[in-house]
């Protein structure tokens, strides 16, 4: 069927060239990602109750939104936080593979059942329900050269010219602007004037109220049917004030003598901030940060893109002089360094696999073939993504490198096949290739779809590691059934137009080698004048085609040597039964002793070029304090080389984006990896040292931020110690997590523990005597209402200025609620109007709390972060913590997973499961290709030899069992398994011609010996730069580079001695075993060809 292509040349070129058309159609409009979208869809809910302390917070607003949300559709779990500050957030994280926008459905449905049961300033505040996702996208600074550019001044050039733009860019998230230095209306009360005017708090709150107002009188002249005028007339008045004097001289208070009180007699009022609450500035200037991030499902590559784009434009039209902006961070740095790299490597891999193929075939014309037909197969994959719905992303990269040494082999075995033909029959090419498509079209047909159906199973896997194996099996597949039809079409019509009959061919060669060598001298020459650094490509391609057929006949010959050695020890070994089996057992057994000393992962950390440093001051500490330190960290990292710039905000902390006094960030970023001998773990162990000495009185750790995006902050592992008995007894939670933190630092797995929880955190409890409050006459709601309006601040209104609207904010002067004396100085009026001070019916009690309250799942817990130690994997870190939450908790606590660490605690022995429904699948294909349940088994038990290569050298190496490493393990199923099976079908074919069993098998390894070589070094040619791999994303090339390679070398090498003795155990218990008696024993691809002949 397929040699009737051969009368249409044109027809098969063209095929090729759609299905590169179409390939470069979905490169263009296939969304580009780091990974595939795995992280869990997140929603949340934030609440703002001003004044409210984080107790306060969680007895009022948490526990009655988290009980009426837990449970609600495919939830995972449920986090949440409160802080003094009067903010609270709760994120819950839902499965993979939701709906986001449901999701967010019903839990708005949720909130809304219980809002009316929550407190009014809470509900005047409004509670924001949104999905998010947890990691950034960019952090961007605001800054000035200009001294007089102070925070505020920069905070609201953000908030009038940039936020807003980026919020209307497609497919972001909601942008933060850090510290809310928003203007304010700020109305500084003077306690002491008020007592002498017999003035409350609550008067001045009304007095704004009243008197900064939006007017609508309406207009004059309007049409009412019953008489006409020429004119209309529209009624105005001045609204809300704007400016601060028009607040200074709101009226208090009059009477008809002519006194007038004004605001401005019992206080000061200025334009200030809304919030004073976070310090930011880079490399030692004051500026504004800008926390950036995607919305769930966007293309994170074109957000970036479109977001530079537009901080660009406004940059040109709307920055004043000196004003900048750089981001600290931009996971799109890692990522296109990572995808570049990648795609360098798939160059890099084609050239090698390029050469390896020529090396074997020994002419340009013969290798010119497999090399034409590598790309299409490839190119043509992007186009299936698209059809699939996936991304360009590593995964898919990953399996398009690792795809290059298997599809050539479809067109070598066809390029091989001609050869052969030509030799033995002495024929022209075009005849030669009509009678291979006969022969061979079934193998091919066979072959693909054996290698096909290795992948067919991991698509079907869930949650993120299946999402994984699904993206690279599509890839794979997609990949292998191109390259088959590319391999009956485009190969065979290059065959017969492109090869010459052999007594020309070295000729031709020789000269293509001679042109090249030319090529490269005038290019050298073009190198020393325009630095094209390209034409050096030519230098060792040219002189390997010339060296080549001059080697040729030498390397073959050694090739026939090799060969005809591997034949006599299969003479000698291949009747030897229990050799085979004892070969085999003891690479299983090898496979499990390795195993047991390889570290398993998950999805490893790479440097991506940031690193955050964590800061936490003794409780209590002041915001200048903390900002002082972080200017510690900040000049310490300056000094180490490989750092870019560095920011600090004190007052805010990136892993759980809380804020408090005591907290602190930098996010150091470093230069370029070209541009760095040290890589980010180096970096980290060079500040820890220096921070041991430098950094006096705060803890300090570090962190890399998670390895997939979407999943938490930061890298490392992430778990919370619960309070499951719900006791809300905060500090014995602070004393089992301080013993359990101890237990931890004890476990060599473990480094870089770190907790914010800390229940000592200074606070004064309001102790008010209502017997003698009520005496005087004082309502014990309007006292504690005339506190936070002193003391904690409120606004009743607001004002619009720049097209914006901002608060006005009344509390008392900074220098009247400095300190818990200062309450003694306070007073509020009773219902006689006298000043009655606090100290007459109210005292205070210092006692120790907690300023940030967390919860897991409805239970009061402690987060806790750390990394795995240097040499350990996460997966034993995950099992050094479970040991130790065994064995040290007491009743009543237990530990939560989150994050990445929630997925790989689940994940167990899935990788086993997935590697044996990929065998049975295998085996299941194979009995039907063989009519036989006893010859596949050949095939299956050949593959732990290639599988123990694998875990060897990657314990060899230090490298982790991960999700990459399993990745490689399934393709090299594939390989390895058609490797047997080329055996096993010769074999069989020469069984069928009458040769014995022993003679058959010695005939299948010997035949299939040279082809199997070849295409097993050219794959482990392809995986070489993986191997070597360095910078951005180096462990994920590597890990996948060392397993393929160690699977292929040993597999390969070690396989072919194994396969044909159990070709001949198995045929041996085989033959004459039949299910029906007359069933025929023709493998399949053999019908296959006598189809295609038709």
């Amino acid at each position: 069927m397929f040699k009737k292509i051969l009368y249409r040349p044109a027809l098969a070129i063209v095929l090729s060239i759609l299905i590169l058309f179409l390939g470069g159609i979905g490169i263009k409009t296939l969304p580009t990602a780091q990974f595939p979208a795995i992280a869990p869809p997140t929603v949340q809910v934030a609440i703002t109750y001003p004044g409210a302390s984080a107790n306060v917070l969680v007895d009022s607003v948490l526990i009655p939104l988290e009980q009426s949300i837990n449970g609600v559709q495919n939830m995972r779990y449920i986090v949440s936080d409160a802080t003094s500050a009067g903010e609270a957030t709760i994120r819950i994280y839902f499965e993979p593979g939701t709906d986001p926008s449901i999701n967010v459905v019903n839990v708005q449905n949720r909130v809304n059942i219980m809002i009316n049961r929550l407190p009014p300033l809470v509900r005047r505040e409004g509670i924001l329900v949104s999905q998010v996702v947890p990691s950034m996208l960019m952090y961007v600074n605001i800054y000035s050269t200009d001294p007089s550019a102070d925070q505020k001044t920069l905070y609201n050039f953000a908030n009038v010219y940039i936020m807003p733009r980026l919020k209307r860019i497609q497919g972001m998230g909601i942008p933060r602007n850090l510290g809310n230095r928003s203007f304010a209306m700020r109305v500084w009360l003077n306690p002491d004037r008020m007592r002498a005017y017999k003035v409350s708090s609550d008067e001045v709150m009304k007095a704004l109220a009243e008197q900064s107002v939006i007017g609508s009188p309406g207009r004059l002249g309007r049409a009412s049917g019953k008489t006409s005028q020429s004119r209309e007339y529209v009624l105005t008045y001045i609204g809300r004030y704007t400016e601060p004097e028009q607040y200074a001289n709101i009226i208090l208070r009059a009477n008809p003598e002519g006194e007038i009180l004004r605001v401005k007699d019992v206080g000061e009022v200025e334009l200030g901030s809304e919030f004073y609450d976070i310090y930011s500035d880079v490399d030692g200037r004051p500026a504004t940060s800008i926390i950036l991030k995607q919305s769930p499902g966007s293309n994170a590559a074109a957000v970036i893109e479109e977001i530079k784009r537009e901080l660009s434009r406004i940059k040109k039209k709307s920055f004043p002089p000196g004003m900048e902006y750089e981001f600290a961070y931009d996971v799109s740095k890692f990522l296109d360094a990572s995808i570049e790299k990648v795609l360098h490597t798939l160059l890099e891999a084609f050239i090698l696999v390029s050469l390896v193929v020529y090396m074997f075939l020994g002419d340009v014309r013969s290798t010119l073939i497999p090399v034409l037909a590598v790309p299409v197969s490839l190119i043509g994959t992007f186009f299936v993504l698209r059809l699939v719905g996936l991304s360009i992303n590593l995964i898919t990269l990953f399996a398009l490198v690792l795809a290059i040494g298997v599809v050539v082999d479809n067109a070598i075995v066809v390029v091989e096949a001609v050869h052969a033909k030509m030799h033995a029959k002495r024929l022209s090419p075009f005849p030669a290739v009509k009678e291979v498509l006969d022969e061979i079209s079934g193998a091919i047909v066979a072959i693909t779809l054996v290698m096909t159906s290795v992948f067919v199973p991991v698509t079907f896997m869930t949650g993120p590691v299946g999402t994984f194996y699904r993206q690279f099996g599509i890839t794979m597949a997609a990949a292998i059934i191109i390259s088959g039809l590319v391999a009956l079409t485009l190969t065979p019509v290059l065959c017969a137009m492109i090869l010459k009959p052999h007594d020309d061919a070295n000729r031709a060669t020789k000269s293509r080698g001679m042109w090249l060598v030319l090529a490269y001298i005038l290019g050298g020459l073009l190198v020393l004048s325009l630095s094209c650094l390209a034409y050096y490509l030519w230098g060792p391609v040219g002189f390997l085609l010339l060296l080549a057929p001059l080697l040729q006949r030498p390397f073959n010959r050694a090739v026939e040597v090799v060969t005809d050695g591997y034949a006599g020890i299969l003479r000698r070994v291949v009747t030897r039964r229990s050799l085979t089996v004892a070969s085999v057992g003891g690479f299983v057994a090898g496979i499990y002793v390795v195993n047991m000393w390889t570290p398993t992962g998950f999805i490893p950390g790479e440097d991506q070029g940031i690193i955050y440093g964590i800061i936490q001051a003794p409780a209590g500490s002041t915001l200048e304090y903390t900002n002082a330190k972080c200017h510690g960290l900040q000049a310490i990292a300056k000094e180490i080389d490989g750092v870019a710039s560095v920011t600090s905000v004190a007052g805010y902390e990136v892993l759980t984006e809380g804020r408090g006094s005591n907290a602190g960030t930098c996010i150091i970023n470093l230069k370029n990896w070209s541009g760095r001998k040290l890589n980010a773990r180096q970096i980290i162990g060079e500040l820890e040292e220096k921070c041991r000495h430098g950094m006096t009185n705060v803890k300090v750790e570090f962190f890399e931020p998670p390895a997939v995006p979407g999943f938490g902050a930061a890298g490392g592992f992430s778990l919370r110690l619960l309070d499951e008995a719900n006791a809300t007894d905060y500090k014995q939670l602070g004393k089992v997590t301080e013993k359990f933190m101890d237990d931890l630092k004890r476990r060599k797995e473990l480094s870089n523990l770190f907790t914010f929880y800390t229940a000592n955190y200074p606070q004064y409890e309001l102790v008010i005597n209502n017997d003698v409050a009520m005496q005087k006459g004082v309502s014990i709601g309007n006292a504690l209402d005339n506190l936070n309006i002193l003391i904690g601040s409120t606004y009743e209104q607001g004002f619009v200025r720049f097209n914006q609207f901002y608060k006005v904010y009344v509390q008392a002067a900074p220098e009247f609620r400095r300190f818990p004396d200062d309450l003694d100085t306070l007073f509020v009026k009773n219902d006689r109007g006298e000043m009655v001070p606090y100290s007459a019916f109210m005292s205070v009690q210092m006692k120790e709390g907690l300023n940030e309250i967390t919860r897991y799942n409805l239970y009061p817990s402690a987060a806790i972060k750390g990394n795995p130690a240097p040499g350990y994997s996460s997966g034993q870190a995950i099992r050094a913590i479970q040991e130790v939450a065994a064995e040290t908790l007491p009743n009543g606590y237990d530990i939560g997973w989150e994050g990445l660490s929630y997925d790989e605690s689940r994940e167990g022995d899935e990788a086993v499961y997935i590697f044996l429904v990929v065998l049975v699948f295998v085996y299941l294909i194979l009995v039907g290709q063989y009519e036989s349940f006893l010859l596949p088994l050949a095939v299956i038990l050949s593959l732990p030899i290639g599988v123990f290569g694998s875990f060897l050298l990657l314990q060899a190496t230090g490298l982790d069992n991960d999700v990459y490493a399993q990745i490689s393990l399934i393709m090299l199923v594939g390989l390895l398994g058609k490797n047997a099976i080329l055996i096993v079908e010769v074999a069989v074919q020469q069984r069928q011609e009458g040769l014995p069993l022993k003679e058959a098998a010695i005939q299948g390894g010997k035949l299939r010996f040279r082809p199997i070589q070849m295409t097993s070094f050219a794959f482990v040619a392809g995986l070489l730069p993986m191997v070597v791999a360095t910078g951005a994303g180096a462990i994920g090339n590597r890990t996948i580079g060392t397993t393929g390679v160690g699977g292929t070398l040993v597999g390969t090498l070690l396989g072919v001695l194994v396969i044909p003795g159990l070709y001949y155990m198995f045929g041996k218990m085989a033959d004459g075993r039949k299910l029906l008696g007359d069933e025929t024993s023709e493998p399949v691809s053999d019908a296959l060809a006598k189809i295609f002949r038709r």
